[in-house]
């Protein structure tokens, strides 16, 4: 059994499309040279917007204080707030490690700092660089059903005054947040927009920063539903000023976010991300988000703060549309990833420990699934060699005019009952499966750091050997796992071609494009290289197994037998026509 010519054609074209895909697709390295130098948040000092001189001197003590900590943990989360902007200062992910095995610290005081910003006595009050008061206890522990609240107050008089509250849940990723402004309405009701900034610096978690990099951008959700995002550009600067209002913001890694939500909306945004040459940063973000005109009116609002990893099911139950902080893919790749991929791999990560395995049984599973198509396709295939001297001879015969040629072509298949493209459409319905894996693996949280054989991490390529140079495209390593995806494409390739006749050029395209995976793929995680290479591996046993089971002298007995009874069903037809005719025409007579 084997492919013929057009088929092979029809299968290059669909590899060399998947090929682009990745090639798309593919996250982009960084280029330093291209990125101006530029210093992280902890080297840029606050701006101190109270002097003494200025018209609001009495207040200008708030500029001096002495920082108190106080450290909020629950089963997930390790926050430290701080009085000096009353605000976060440090978020750990108790769950997650760093790319050295040390605790993941998603922000702290030098990579990151947030606050208010709003007009008072004719100056500008930035309130990241005053120091608030707080009745707070240095340490909480919040228990599963629990809460902690944490106040801070800045006080201006003794009727004038900000309050920013803290809420902490037990077991929970979110940290409500309240702002109010007491005797200072006026202050919020003015053609200055007062508005909450946040600059930070993302931290380089992972082992492949510039896959990190490369996948690092800012989210953002409008009031009217539509999600959109900065450009992923790893070398350039990214911005944008929107005009409408905005539901939330998410800073977003490849693997972790951290957000902010407002409960109404804020009423405009300006987004600012920009490349980082710095070992220990990827990128630099701000964030102006003026408040909404309900917010200023009262001079009082909400929002929620999410620090956490982008996993599906704990992103869909913070707000809508949230989850879209996980990309996966186009509608169709989308949809198969949340309706069969995702749902999958979680069944299958609850009875097995060993990702390895998991992904091998995803393959068996879906191998299984797909293996009525498979059938299809193989049969098709089958049928098509069966009658490949016979269309060699129509070929032959009408080789000096291609219309007729097609047009016997045509005849032939429908004689026999055969659809030229069943062999193909099984393949084709597969393609938003081979889609979806290229999404899934990338940004699968559970393989983050998940060991299997020589792969100390599953999220990422696995490396056994470094190169003393860097190819374009293909990296400056080699990813065993993708020579082993290489070696079983290419088994597959010569088990369907071992038997066939020899069609030269197509017959080498079928072994080239193996090999263009290869430098593709070779940056890709090793899940996703492991993966593909168990799934040659399983169509070239099922296609061995279907080849037993298969009797290509019965199938040419089937073929010729249809063929005889579409020979006769046309002869009776003309015979029945005939008698019609003779009957009409000896009626005309009488």
């Amino acid at each position: 059994m084997v492919l013929d010519k057009n088929k092979l054609v029809r299968l290059f074209l669909i590899s060399a499309g998947f090929l682009v895909y990745f090639y798309v697709f593919k996250p982009k390295s960084e280029t330093s040279a291209l990125a101006p130098a530029r210093p992280t948040t902890s080297q840029t000092a606050p701006l101190d917007v109270v002097h003494p001189s200025s018209p609001v001197a009495p207040f200008a003590a708030l500029l001096q204080g002495k920082e108190k900590d106080i450290t909020v943990e629950n089963e997930l989360l390790k926050v430290v707030l701080s009085t000096k902007g009353g605000t976060i200062k440090k978020v750990i992910l108790k769950k997650f490690k760093d790319k050295h095995g040390k605790e993941l610290v998603l922000l702290d005081a030098q990579s990151s700092n947030m606050g208010f910003s709003f007009p008072y006595q004719n100056a500008l009050i930035e309130t990241k660089a005053l120091y608030f008061q707080t009745q707070a206890m240095p340490v909480y522990m919040v228990q599963d059903s629990g809460q902690a609240r944490i106040v801070f107050r800045l006080a201006f008089t003794p009727s004038q005054y900000f309050e920013q509250s803290f809420t902490f849940s037990g077991n929970s990723y979110q940290i409500d947040y309240d702002w109010r402004a007491v005797g200072m309405e006026a202050c919020f009701n003015t053609t200055a927009q007062p508005a909450f900034c946040w600059n930070m610096d993302m931290k380089s978690l992972e082992a492949d920063d510039k896959a990190d990099a490369s996948r690092s951008t800012v989210n953002y959700y409008l009031l009217d539903q539509t999600f959109d995002k900065l450009k992923e550009s790893a070398t350039e600067v990214e911005a944008k000023k929107i005009e409408v209002p905005i539901k939330w913001v998410s800073i977003k890694q490849r693997f972790f976010s951290s957000a902010v939500i407002a409960q109404d909306a804020f009423a405009t945004g300006a987004l600012r991300m920009e490349p980082m040459v710095s070992p220990d940063v990827t990128k630099s973000v701000h964030l102006s988000l003026p408040l909404s005109a309900k917010d200023k009116a009262a001079a009082h609002g909400k929002f929620i703060f999410f620090f956490g990893p982008n996993d599906y099911k704990i992103l869909k139950k913070v707000t809508k549309g949230f989850e879209q902080n996980l990309p996966l893919g186009w509608p169709v790749v989308k949809w198969m990833n949340q309706g069969l991929i995702m749902p999958l791999f979680a069944f299958l990560e609850k009875y097995v420990s060993n990702y390895g395995l998991v992904i091998f049984l995803l393959v068996i599973i879906i191998k299984l699934l797909l293996a009525p198509l498979s059938y299809r396709s193989f049969i098709s295939m089958a049928k098509m060699q069966v009658l490949k001297p016979e269309l060699d001879k129509i070929k032959e015969k009408y080789k000096n005019d291609l219309q007729k040629a097609q047009i016997e072509q045509v005849a032939f298949y429908r004689e026999f009952g055969i659809n030229p493209l069943s062999g193909c459409m099984p393949i084709m319905l597969q393609m938003p499966i081979l889609m979806a894996m290229f999404h899934f693996f990338p940004h699968a949280i559970a393989l983050r750091q998940a060991s299997f054989l020589w792969a100390n991490d599953l999220s990422t390529y696995d490396s056994v050997m470094r190169l003393p140079f860097t190819i374009p495209i293909y990296g400056n390593h080699v990813s065993l796992f993708t020579l082993l995806m290489v070696l079983s494409t290419i088994l597959y390739t010569r088990a369907s071609n071992q038997n066939g006749p020899k069609e030269g050029p197509m017959r080498g395209l079928s072994y080239v494009m193996p090999f263009a995976f290869m430098v593709v793929l070779n940056t890709f995680p090793a899940g996703l290289s492991f993966y593909y290479c168990i799934s040659n591996v399983m169509t070239f046993l099922q296609q061995k197994l279907i080849n037993y089971w298969v009797d290509a002298d019965s199938i040419k007995e089937k073929l010729m037998a249809r063929q005889q009874k579409v020979k006769q069903r046309g002869k009776l037809s003309f015979q029945s026509r005939v008698a019609a005719s003779i009957e009409a025409n000896n009626k005309k007579k009488k």
